[in-house]
């Protein structure tokens, strides 16, 4: 008997172009005084997730970066292919992913924050100013996708979430 996937839809999607639709929206919750580099791999290989989810995960991490950047800075959004055994994949195992970076300026994390990170309901920001979801579901999404995602921050230099999907071997669906 099949078993219904209750609020998870997960589709082959062509990453690059969940991206490319969210420029004015990125640029909206940035604001006028951060810059938005987008620098996405040609031949973005589809990966299968839920759309919204994904969309959702970004738009959270372009969030915490603004909030990080409070004085402006540059928000860095990459996505590539990784074929397995790439050097740039030590960290996370050999299949072949689309990797996604969200990378910020802003002030960075200390090592104890850095740690918790992931912890849901754990924030850096003041009582009513942050639920402390944000990373939390990043990382249940990529989990509940067969993903890898890593968090790297220095303090003072920023922070850099990459999100590491599993390449599908399906054609993305057209609208």
């Amino acid at each position: 008997m099949a078993r219904a996937l209750v609020g998870k839809v997960r589709l082959v999607v062509d990453p690059a172009t969940v991206l490319r639709s969210m420029d004015e929206m990125m640029r909206r919750v940035l604001g006028p005084r951060s810059h938005i580099v987008t620098d996405i791999e040609t031949g973005l290989w589809s990966i299968t997730v839920d759309p919204s989810q994904l969309t959702n995960v970004i738009l959270n991490l372009a969030i915490n970066a603004r909030d990080a950047m409070p004085d402006g800075g540059t928000l860095t959004i990459r996505a590539a292919n990784l074929c397995a055994g790439s050097p740039r994949l030590d960290e996370v195992g050999g299949a072949d992913y689309v990797m996604i970076e969200v990378a910020d300026t802003g002030g960075g994390m200390p090592p104890g924050v850095l740690e918790r990170a992931f912890e849901p309901f754990f924030t850096t920001k003041p009582t009513g100013q942050g639920t402390g979801l944000g990373l939390s579901m990043a990382y249940g999404f990529v989990k509940q996708s067969g993903g890898e995602i890593l968090l790297k921050s220095v303090p003072g230099e920023g922070t850099s979430v990459k999100i590491f999907l599993l390449r599908s071997a399906g054609v993305p669906a057209v609208d």
